[in-house]
């Protein structure tokens, strides 16, 4: 600890105001301080707002069932995670690597504990007040609430350390499965974008208060950050458009991506200038390439007409094939394998073709590598990222073919109603757009023969 005043406060409030104020004025005059503060202070309180914020959410618990809990041998107050309390069911507790399961809760019980968490949102979300902590109620048929899952909302300080590099270069998706710690990485690097001695606008797009924490001020360790709360979940699409709209920020972070509306915004956000850092479920990209509804998230998926001479130069046998039809707004995609480990896709664009062309792309150094969150990012990958940018425009290269620049696509349509490529250039693939329009909603050219969706979809599915 190398600053008495951030411990010498009389509240966590105050304390992390000092730690700000100190913060602030030793980046501008003494980096190395600055440092210091972040290495020592920011953890060491950090982990001291975490241990409050559970003993508060313990406290909410009846007497009874926090009484059972803390006497078990197994229950860690330090790593617990989830609480599951339900009328009728055992209340199970779960940690990192353990489960306390324990009696059922009575009616007046779960009466006392829904009559404490605080109110519940449309989408049956609500937040512990004053904390980062998310409740979801369980409803029966007429409305009634049954039970509730608490899940645990900690800042962690250097979580996403080796994220903070990709996102200040361009925009990051992260993703995962439900329970991978996605909202704790977003909580992190919001944070320490806030940090840059740059002082850039960074601005929380909060829709369930999990980033932020339920009240009219953001929780404290996000410092400098902006933060949107949206009313309603319906909203987080129009509120991304908003946000832009009114209040230029330089980074966006928005967490669980989740519908077209919100991909499209997401996309359309991308072609502002403005750094996007966001997540949505799925445990690979090839899974959510087979998302209709997020896939425009990495580009999409379109299917493609080829003429004879097109198939022979490609050595394809099938007229239709699968392609890319946009770039892709996310310029990296962290697939989280752990809390501490996953998968990074730094040639975006490529991965997709090579996926949509029926190749493994989590194989192929060229696009991507292993990843430990916590640490800084290998100097390796980062000066792969570095050439790749400088030497390549993602809006005028082609993923296909490494080195190759692609050009305008030219094309004409055949007797059969075929749209052809011609073969006298195979680069004219990856990352225009095509003749027609594949882009939802816009209209069409010539009339060419389709697949339904349906079809482009299993036949996606039979090639991932």
């Amino acid at each position: 600890m190398t600053e008495p005043t951030i411990w010498q406060s009389a509240t966590l409030q105050e304390a992390w105001r000092a730690y700000h104020a100190a913060y602030m004025a030793a980046s501008a005059a003494d980096p190395p301080r600055a440092a210091e503060l972040r290495d020592a202070d920011l953890v060491t309180l950090a982990q001291c707002t975490a241990h409050v914020e559970t003993q508060h959410l313990l406290s909410l618990l009846p007497a009874a069932l926090r009484e059972a809990l803390v006497q078990h041998p197994d229950f860690a107050l330090s790593t617990v995670e989830e609480f599951f309390v339900h009328v009728g069911q055992d209340v199970e507790v779960r940690g990192d690597d353990w489960v306390v399961r324990l009696p059922p809760p009575s009616l007046d019980d779960l009466h006392q504990l829904l009559a404490r968490v605080g109110r519940f949102g449309a989408d049956g979300r609500g937040c512990v007040p004053g904390t980062a902590h998310r409740v979801s109620v369980w409803r029966g048929r007429r409305g009634e609430s049954l039970g509730v899952t608490l899940r645990v909302g900690r800042y962690v300080p250097n979580a996403a350390k080796a994220l903070l590099p990709l996102a200040l270069q361009g925009s990051v998706l992260i993703l995962s499965k439900a329970g991978k710690g996605k909202t704790t990485l977003l909580r992190d690097l919001s944070s320490s974008l806030a940090h840059e001695a740059s002082m850039p606008r960074v601005t929380v797009v909060d829709t369930s208060n999990e980033i932020g924490g339920d009240g009219p001020l953001p929780m404290a360790f996000l410092g400098r950050c902006r933060r949107l709360q949206v009313a309603r979940r319906e909203d987080q699409g129009r509120s991304m458009i908003e946000v832009i709209q009114n209040h230029s920020p330089e980074f966006l972070v928005v967490d669980e991506l989740a519908n077209a509306e919100e991909a499209d915004a997401a996309w359309s956000i991308a072609q502002r200038g403005v750094n996007l850092v966001g997540t949505c479920h799925g445990e690979r990209l090839a899974d959510l390439l087979q998302n209709r509804a997020l896939n425009l998230l990495v580009g999409g998926a379109a299917h493609a007409f080829l003429s004879n001479e097109e198939r022979r130069l490609r050595n394809k046998t099938k007229k239709t094939i699968l392609e890319r039809p946009h770039v892709s707004p996310f310029d990296f995609v962290v697939e989280l394998h752990t809390r501490s480990k996953g998968h990074l896709y730094h040639d975006v664009n490529r991965a997709v073709d090579l996926l949509l062309d029926g190749q493994d792309a989590s194989q192929n150094a060229s696009v991507g590598c292993e990843l430990r969150l916590s640490e800084a990012l290998p100097e390796q990958v980062e000066l792969t990222i570095k050439k790749g940018k400088s030497s390549t425009n993602p809006f005028a290269s082609t993923a296909l073919d490494e080195g190759e620049v692609a050009t305008s696509f030219k094309s004409y349509t055949d007797r059969d109603g075929y749209t052809s490529f011609p073969g006298d250039d195979k680069r004219q693939r990856g990352n225009h757009a095509h003749s027609y329009s594949n882009r939802r909603g816009a209209g069409g050219g010539n009339k060419q023969k389709r697949k339904s969706d349906e079809q482009l979809y299993s036949e996606l599915s039979e090639l991932l």
